[in-house]
C-alpha cells in the first residue's frame, strides 16, 4: 500500500522536473552565459583601455608646423567591426604624421606630436572621447586588439546560440 502512494508522488515529481527544464535556461547555462558576458566585457574594456590612451598636450606657440583639423578630429558615426576577421593594423591611418604638430578646432592652443596621432575606422567604435586625438598603437597594442576583437567575436557567437 505504501508503495501506491509513492509511485504518484515520483510520477508527479518527474513530470515537475520536465516542466522546469522546458520553462527556462538550467543553471549551467546561465553560468556559461554569464561568464561569456563577463568574458565578452573585460575584453571590451581592455580595447577601450588602449584605444584612449591619451596623447601628450602641448601649448602651441608661433612657428610650429601645424596642421589644424576642421571639424574636429573625427568624421561622426562609426562601425561595428567584423570582431571575427578584421585585422586593424591594415585599417590604421598615420596620415598625422605628415605635419610635426596637428591640432583641430576643438582643442585651440593646444597641439600634439602628429607622430604621436593616429585614426583607426576598426576601433573607432570604442572611441570615448571624440574631442581629442588618438595615441599612435604599437604593432603589439594592435595584435593584442585584434586577439581581444576574437575573444568579443567568439562571445558574441556563443551568446547567440545560447539565447537562439
Amino acid at each position: 500500500m505504501r508503495m501506491k502512494s509513492v509511485l504518484p508522488s515520483l510520477a508527479l515529481l518527474s513530470a515537475l522536473v520536465l516542466l522546469c527544464h522546458s520553462c527556462g535556461p538550467s543553471s549551467a547555462a546561465i553560468s556559461q552565459r554569464a561568464a561569456l558576458e563577463e568574458e565578452m566585457k573585460a575584453a571590451v574594456e581592455e580595447v577601450q583601455r588602449i584605444v584612449n590612451q591619451p596623447v601628450t598636450p602641448l601649448l602651441a606657440s608661433d612657428g610650429m608646423d601645424l596642421s589644424t583639423y576642421k571639424p574636429g578630429w573625427f568624421h561622426s558615426g562609426s562601425n561595428k567591426p567584423n570582431y571575427k576577421v578584421v585585422d586593424i593594423r591594415k585599417t590604421q591611418d598615420t596620415s598625422y604624421g605628415k605635419h610635426e604638430y596637428v591640432t583641430s578646432d576643438l582643442n585651440p592652443g593646444i597641439v600634439f606630436h602628429g607622430s604621436e596621432v593616429e585614426f583607426n575606422s576598426m576601433t573607432k567604435y570604442f572611441y570615448a572621447d571624440l574631442s581629442v586625438p588618438k595615441k599612435r598603437l604599437t604593432e603589439d597594442e594592435m595584435v593584442e586588439i585584434n586577439r581581444l576583437y576574437r575573444v568579443i567575436g567568439r562571445c558574441e557567437e556563443e551568446l547567440a546560440k545560447l539565447t537562439g
